[in-house]
Parts: C-alpha cells; sequence; structure tokens
C-alpha cells in the first residue's frame, strides 16, 4: 500500500498544488479543509497515517492586525490539534511555517537567527512552532518545519502584492499602478519550487527547521521592472509611500541546509515566474 499522507488546508494556494504533487508521485493522499470543519476542533477521524502536511493557517498580515483573535485560534489551537492526533497514531508532521525572523540582524538569514514576532500573524507561527518542538521533545513527535518565505504562484490570493501588482498591469482600466511603498525587498520563491521541497520531506523522512526561499531579495520596484519586461505595455508607478508598522526593508533566505540535507534548490527564477503569469493570465483574458 502506498504511504498515507494527510494534508491539512488541501484547498489553499500551497495545498492544491501540494496534493497534485504527493499523488503524483503515488502517495495516498487524505485531505482536510475548512470546508470539512475548524482545525482547532476537528476530530481528524482519519487512519493509517504516517506523515501530516499541516498547512491549514490564516496569513493575511493586515487582516491579523485587524482582528488576531482567530489566527491565534486556527494557526496555535489548530496545529495542537493536529499535534494531537500524531501523539495517537504516531504519525510525523510538517509545519509550513512563514518568515519568523523580525528585523534581520544579519543577512541571509539562517535558521539558527533569532526568531522576533512583527505582526500577530508572525507570532501565532512563532507559537505553533514552539508547540511542535514541545511535542517532539515531550512526546516524540516527529517534527519537521518549513520556514517558507514569500511564495508566489498561479492561485494566489489577489490582495497579495504580487497579484496585486498583475491585476491593475493587465486591466485596461488601471491606467496607474498604485503600490504603498516601493522600497521592502523580500525573497520571493515560486509555489513549484516549495511544493518541491516538502516532497522532499515526504521521501527522506527527516526533522528539523528548514528555510525555504530563492536565498536573493527583491524591491517592488524590481518587480514592476520584471512585469515590463514580460511584454506588458507599462504605465506610471505612484508609491503612496506608506510604511507598513514594523515595516522590514531587506530580508534574504540562506538555504544551504536544505540543499545539504534534502539537495534541493530552488529553479524557478522570479522573472521567469512572472513572466509565466504575465502569460497565463494574459490568455486567460
Amino acid at each position: 500500500m502506498a504511504d498515507r499522507i494527510l494534508v491539512t488546508g488541501a484547498s489553499g494556494f500551497v495545498g492544491a498544488q501540494l496534493i497534485l504533487a504527493l499523488r503524483g508521485r503515488g502517495y495516498q493522499v487524505l485531505t482536510h479543509s475548512h470546508h470539512d470543519g475548524d482545525i482547532a476542533d476537528d476530530s481528524l477521524d482519519f487512519h493509517e497515517v504516517r506523515q501530516v502536511f499541516h498547512l491549514a493557517a490564516r496569513s493575511f498580515v493586515p487582516d491579523a492586525w485587524k482582528d488576531p483573535l482567530p489566527f491565534y485560534r486556527t494557526n496555535v489551537i489548530g496545529i495542537v490539534n493536529v499535534l494531537e492526533f500524531c501523539r495517537r497514531t504516531g504519525a510525523s508532521v510538517t509545519l509550513l511555517s512563514s518568515y519568523v525572523y523580525g528585523q534581520p540582524k544579519w543577512l541571509p538569514i539562517g535558521e539558527d537567527h533569532p526568531v522576533q514576532a512583527f505582526n500577530p500573524y508572525s507570532h501565532t507561527k512563532i507559537l505553533a512552532e514552539e508547540v511542535c518542538q514541545y511535542y517532539g521533545q515531550q512526546f516524540n513527535v516527529p517534527i519537521a518545519i518549513v520556514r517558507a518565505f514569500n511564495v508566489y504562484g498561479p492561485g494566489q490570493r489577489r490582495d497579495f502584492l504580487i497579484p496585486l501588482l498583475l491585476d491593475q498591469a493587465l486591466d485596461p482600466d488601471c491606467e496607474i499602478i498604485s503600490v504603498a511603498d516601493l522600497r521592502p525587498k523580500r525573497d520571493y520563491l515560486n509555489i513549484n519550487d516549495l511544493v518541491e521541497l516538502l516532497c522532499r520531506l515526504a521521501e527522506h523522512h527527516v526533522t528539523g527547521i528548514y528555510n525555504a526561499g530563492s536565498g536573493r531579495s527583491h524591491s517592488v520596484s524590481e518587480i514592476v521592472d520584471m512585469i515590463w519586461a514580460a511584454g506588458v505595455a507599462p504605465k506610471p508607478v505612484k508609491s503612496r509611500d506608506e510604511s507598513r508598522t514594523a515595516e522590514i526593508l531587506d530580508v534574504v533566505a540562506n538555504i544551504s541546509k536544505a540543499k545539504g540535507v534534502l539537495g534541493w534548490v530552488p529553479r524557478v527564477t522570479l522573472r521567469d515566474g512572472i513572466a509565466a503569469l504575465v502569460g497565463s493570465l494574459s490568455l486567460r483574458g
């Protein structure tokens, strides 16, 4: 019988792609999404599961500032419920975490960099990681944590940066590209590369914490230039000069651990990834 893997957050941006990739590699994949109930208190009535990929989470930072309570319930209590399932059944868990390092003390940022909450969402992810590590130490639940930096790709919510820029760039009725701030630089990782990293964790059965990024950072201004380079007719760009609370101006992931342990190397450059998105959106339009 093929290994049985449970994916939570199955209908989400990453979950839907991961399920396709795992099934393509011969795994039997079981799923849980918000349509099946609240991950914080669902009974998780699954059997003979070897590994859980816990992707279920609330993730949009502006919403976390406005109403943090649902983020703590889903992101913290949710992982406790999953870990209790793993403790009962003997399954391992891979937690999809996020950027949790706060203002960088050095670049690139390795997994040994101190963590620091810089918004309610990042705080919930730090707490989720701490709960995982505790269950690993006290209950011997095998734990892997993936700290994904800025993931992008087809199917992402339109209020995230790259889809928002593309919507404005490709809308014939939109005359100006409006952005909050052109300065911040982030490490952007294509969803296909993140899914490949997660699949390798299914294959290798290793534990530990792994950064998932490209190893390079790009500013909002550079992303706009890449959209023009992909063949979109340029438009004026206007910055509203809005700095977010606790804004971080540059982020670069050190991904040498994932390379060394898993043999994983990101393949899709940001320029190529944006060109592919422009092509698919143009065909759809």
